[in-house]
């Protein structure tokens, strides 16, 4: 390894120190709080597993001891405890404080804040760890300029690489997010090691691409949060609504790998062989560059831009994305299914009208479209000598439409209404609760994502003529999620059920205001299905970012190979690494494209 004058060593001790700093805040972070007047939000650890529910409720009893709280409760899905304060409101660090009492007692704690990401929409770029990479990155580009003033690298650039492979091999960032608690936390440290090895070999590209895909990341944050502020005081209404235990997750077998997954395990193997089988060749040093050159930096900094750029529209239609990892397995999602309890509108429509024997039919029909309530189909109203309610609710004389009324049950009404003139029953009419608006888009996104369509449903006769199958329902719709799953599947779910939603692959939570929120669902979207035909259509475009990036990757690949067997051996990994980078640049551009263009069209 090359070494630096002493003239320069101080500078570079101190700048890696710096960085090295930057990145203990971000692993040990503090407790996340965030607040509004009213209302605190505090991060809350040890609420799930075995000891989950009475830790909650042993903060939760501690918090409501204080004089300054009116109450509290663990949201243990979001891993936080909602607390309403007094006016004026207690001191900060005493309600900190008293969690972390509370939480002190599990032995568990520890182990299960790795297995969490403690992510929530409202905690915002300065508790994700962007902040921290853009720092690290402004300090790698200040490296970097030292190392062009000088003539010597302080690291070689074939360790920069390796730090690369960390950062890209499935299996390796698994291994960096169980011990360094969490996927995000993990990511964001080994990026800035990557940024950092680079910057000291002489390499400014790394750290350029990766500021890009940060600042691609803080505006999804900022997004969410301010996603989060318009949301929450109607999400929230008082503690009946902030409350939630913890929800399995676990599923029966380990999520497919996608495109870019398996893409990264082959080449990634693949350029370690061509290392090993080139070096007695071309000697070690070309050998270490050519297998550099494989890096897929490309497939997976295109992935993330896409998710980035897709967050930032889900935030701007009104959807509240509770765990954004979830954007980044969109292209792994093969089947959609329609919780059919969550594709009811709140309102109901007449489906069909059967007059009686000696009845006009367009006075019945004008008479009976006029008197409906789409809001509350069991009311009785009246206008002049009409009558337009439940049969039973009639006062009638003779006939009473027996069988019309059985025949409309048999072909799937779920309301049947009788139409009286005066004490004489005239007509009955089947009413059948309406459809959310825009579910034909997200039938249409579904049917161009190649998804297959399920409807749980109990209904007897259930309008699904859009399904690939109709499964029943029953009691709990996480047995759905599962027998899917077992078989091989990946799941995105429409519901308002939260445990189903908590153990899809992508849950989608339908909601109407005034009802507590299904905590646990990966993006809440509330009552209008835009931002769920967003994501459907999504599903595509994540796809052909995948196709885009491999081709990018597999380009930079074979250029990245020449550039490493031409020329000097001494700069050889720099140039491979070099050309790397510009197709993992490449890649950012094409799925911030693909993710922009993804919007669905209605049905005409």
């Amino acid at each position: 390894m090359v070494m630096l004058r002493p003239r320069v060593t101080a500078p570079v001790v101190g700048a890696v120190g710096f960085a090295t700093r930057m990145a203990g805040w971000l692993t040990g972070g503090g407790r996340d709080v965030w607040a509004r007047p009213g209302r605190l939000y505090i991060e809350t650890h040890g609420v799930h597993g075995a000891d989950g529910a009475r830790v909650a409720r042993r903060v939760e009893r501690l918090l409501e001891r204080h004089p300054g709280v009116v109450w509290a409760r663990v949201n243990a899905p979001a891993c936080r405890v909602v607390v309403e304060v007094a006016d004026p409101p207690p001191p900060r660090r005493e309600l900190v404080a008293l969690v972390g009492r509370a939480e002190a007692n599990p032995a568990s704690v520890d182990e299960e804040i790795a297995e969490e990401e403690l992510q929530h929409p409202a905690e915002g770029p300065q508790h994700t760890g962007v902040l921290a990479n853009l720092a690290v990155d402004a300090v790698a580009l200040g490296l970097f300029g030292l190392t062009r003033v000088v003539p010597w690298a302080p690291l070689p650039a074939e360790l920069a690489g390796l730090v690369s492979v960390v950062e890209l091999h499935p299996s390796l960032r698994e291994f960096a997010a169980r011990r360094l608690h969490g996927q995000e936390r993990a990511e964001s440290l080994v990026s800035m090691a990557a940024g950092l090895a680079q910057a000291l070999a002489a390499g400014g590209s790394s750290v350029v691409v990766d500021i890009a895909e940060r600042v691609g990341l803080w505006r999804e944050a900022r997004a969410d949060q301010r996603s989060w502020r318009a949301a929450e005081p109607r999400l929230i209404r008082g503690p009946e609504d902030a409350g939630a235990d913890p929800v399995a997750v676990e599923r029966p077998r380990p999520l497919p790998d996608g495109p870019v997954e398996r893409y990264q395990r082959r080449v990634l193997i693949g350029g370690a062989a061509l290392a090993a089988a080139a070096a007695p060749l071309v000697g070690l040093r070309r050998a270490a560059a050519a297998g550099i050159a494989t890096l897929p930096k490309a497939a997976e900094a295109g992935r993330g831009a896409f998710a980035s750029q897709l967050g930032l529209m889900l935030a701007r239609s009104g959807a509240l994305v509770m765990d954004r990892a979830v954007l980044r397995r969109l292209d792994r999602l093969d089947t959609l299914v329609l919780d059919g309890a969550a594709l009811r509108s709140g309102r109901w429509a007449l489906t069909e009208l059967v007059p009686l024997a000696g009845a006009d039919t367009d006075e019945v029909a004008e008479h009976g479209s006029a008197l409906f309530a789409a809001e509350n189909p069991w009311d009785v109203r009246a206008a002049g000598e009409w009558t337009l309610a439940p049969v039973e609710e009639l006062q009638l004389r003779g006939r009473t439409g027996v069988r019309q009324r059985r025949g409309l049950a048999d072909t799937g009404a779920e309301v049947v209404l009788g139409l009286a003139r005066r004490s004489r029953l005239e007509a009955v009419l089947g009413v059948e609760a309406d459809i959310a608006p825009r579910l034909d888009t997200v039938i249409g996104a579904a049917r161009r994502a190649g998804l297959r369509i399920v409807l749980a449903t109990d209904e007897r006769r259930p309008r699904a003529d859009y399904a690939d199958a109709v499964v029943e329902r029953g009691g709990s719709l996480v047995g759905v999620v599962r027998d899917i799953q077992a078989a091989g599947g990946a799941v995105m779910l429409l519901s308002g059920d939260r445990r189903a939603l908590a153990a899809a692959d992508c849950g989608l939570g339908v909601h109407v205001d005034g009802s507590p929120p299904p905590w646990g669902a990966h993006v809440l979207i509330g009552t209008e299905l835009g931002p769920a035909a967003l994501l459907v259509e999504a599903v595509t475009a994540a796809r052909a970012v995948d196709r885009d990036c491999i081709v990018l990757a597999q380009a930079a690949t074979g250029v990245a190979a020449l550039a490493a067997l031409s020329g000097g051996s001494t700069r050889s990994a720099a140039r491979s690494l070099g050309v790397v980078n510009v197709g993992a640049a490449l890649g950012i551009a094409d799925g911030a494209w693909r993710a922009h263009r993804s919007r669905p069209a209605r049905r005409r």
